[in-house]
């Protein structure tokens, strides 16, 4: 795949992530009317999140370990060989998904207070109980990412990219159709929910010649590497996972709707996170991957340093833009029903710490991508331990001063310093990687973001906007096109690269 294409087949799965995140913000915000950040709601976070959370990091772990072995069968032998190792692995896994679920079906209980250990006696009955509803999704989740990851290596971008519209469609409806909507029917929703989006991918599956076959070798050499590979990968890959859990765990401890005000405004950083960085990766990992089996160390290298470029473009500005816009933010997206001020001020606080991880997130997440395409998995793991571990200790300790913010602030610093040590860890391994000039196009990104901001603050003095739809839409307006300006001024490639494939999208529509 061409660079053009690499960045048109981005820009389209982009497109398409935005818009399914538009519709998980319609999800959250029907969610917010019904629920506010009442208890009831944290008790559905908290057994949605104890199976999602887990199984995203074994799930993110199959798929990054899984697409560089599919790559390679595919490279040397041929797709037929490709598909028959993937039915090997997904029935292995599916095996051990229904052993997974039935053991949390026995120790629910104990599981559960782990996980929130805060919990007044009534609300751990209850999240016994939907935890024990939402433990299916474990094999759901499974399925799904072997599915994408296929589509993925075979450059079927897509279809994984509209899986998150198939998820939130039966929670919607639910919402919508249903006058006296509980906690319970939402858990509900959401297996149907996972179950939709394993079913859509089955027609572009069959597309590219995979037939799903029960095949179960257990002996298969492919899938022994691949099992070896995958328990550092949990923890260098999951470390994102693990710390929203953690986050969750502690904050089960603060007061009523701490949760919930947390879960709000991670919806809004992963919006822009999922947007930008997971639309980029999708794309560009397996053609790192595939770059590298070709013995292409410098198309590698390429695609790997105009990622992280790219990635802040868009999330530096955003992140200021979150920071400065943080309540308007909140309050336009999710004020209305039982989410009254108070619900406002709790979510805002947590977004404003939330928000200042998104670029150090974003390359973190795709250093960890260029690493796993070239196998350097304890590297990830070893860095994965350090951030968990400084995100645990931040985390109860600013807790206990700031609450939410001091949560959310914990979990910033610890994306941070992943990032760092990833981009140490990277520069040792490929000596050709120009460190140099990548950090100052990023501190160009920053000047050019700061001054966007100094203006925006100076502007807003003159002008006064009760309406927080308007005054989000004249300064997010304005600061675009300050930013859009500076950028030019300073010249980033990488800016005029986006620029000119979208300009000639409009062209050919024209």
């Amino acid at each position: 795949m061409s660079k053009n294409k690499v960045f048109k087949a981005t820009f389209i799965v982009m497109v398409i992530t935005i818009l399914s995140r538009v519709i998980g913000f319609g999800r959250d915000i029907l969610a917010a009317y019904h629920f506010g950040v009442e208890g009831s709601y944290d008790i559905y976070i908290a057994s949605v999140a104890i199976p999602e959370s887990v199984f995203m990091i074994v799930g993110l772990a199959i798929s990054t370990t899984f697409i560089p072995m599919l790559s390679e069968i595919k490279h040397n032998k041929s797709k037929e060989e490709m598909f028959s190792f993937a039915n090997n692995v997904i029935d292995i896994l599916s095996i051990l998904s229904i052993f997974v679920i039935i053991l949390g079906l026995i120790f629910t209980k104990e599981i559960v207070n782990i996980f929130v250990p805060n919990f007044s006696n009534e609300k751990m009955a209850l999240t016994i109980f939907l935890t024990r509803i939402t433990l299916i999704n474990v094999i759901f989740l499974c399925i799904n990412s072997c599915f994408a990851s296929i589509l993925q290596v075979c450059e079927d971008f897509i279809i994984p990219s509209l899986l998150g519209l198939f998820f939130n469609f039966p929670i919607i409806i639910y919402l919508i159709l249903f006058k006296d909507v509980s906690v319970i029917g939402l858990a509900v929703a959401n297996v149907l929910g996972n179950l939709l989006r394993v079913m859509v991918q089955i027609p572009s599956l069959y597309k590219q010649g995979y037939k799903i076959k029960l095949f179960v070798d257990l002996k298969d050499e492919k899938f022994k590497r691949m099992m070896k590979l995958i328990v550092p990968v949990i923890i260098g890959a999951g470390a994102n996972s693990i710390n929203m859990l953690v986050d969750k765990s502690v904050a089960s401890g603060l007061v009523t709707g701490s949760m919930a005000a947390l879960e709000y405004s991670q919806r809004i950083i992963q919006f822009a996170n999922t947007a930008i960085t997971t639309s980029l990766v999708s794309v560009v990992y397996p053609i790192m991957a595939n770059r590298l089996n070709e013995g292409d160390k410098e198309g590698f290298l390429k695609y790997l340093s105009k990622s992280i470029v790219i990635i802040c473009i868009f999330l530096v500005p955003i992140t200021f833009g979150v920071i400065f816009l943080s309540n308007d933010i909140v309050k336009l997206i999710y004020e209305r029903g039982k989410f009254d001020s108070n619900a406002v001020i709790l979510t805002s606080m947590a977004l404003l710490g939330y928000s200042i991880q998104l670029p150090f997130a974003g390359i973190r997440d795709i250093l960890n991508s260029s690493l796993f395409s070239m196998k350097k998995t304890k590297i990830t793991a070893l860095n994965g331990i350090i951030g968990v571990v400084i995100n645990i200790v931040l985390s109860i300790t600013l807790s206990k001063y700031f609450g939410v913010l001091g949560i959310a602030i914990a979990t910033s610093i610890s994306a941070f310093i992943i990032a760092i040590l990833l981009l140490n860890s990277t520069r040792k391994l490929i000596g050709s990687f120009n460190v140099g000039e990548l950090l100052l196009k990023i501190f160009k990104i920053i000047i050019s973001s700061s001054i966007m901001i100094v203006v925006l603050y100076y502007l807003n003095k003159l002008i006064n906007i009760n309406s927080s739809f308007i005054f989000i839409l004249v300064d997010g307006t304005i600061g675009a096109i300050i930013f859009f300006v500076l950028c030019k001024v300073i010249n980033i490639e990488e800016f005029e690269e986006v620029l000119s494939i979208i300009r000639e999208k409009f062209v050919r529509r024209g």
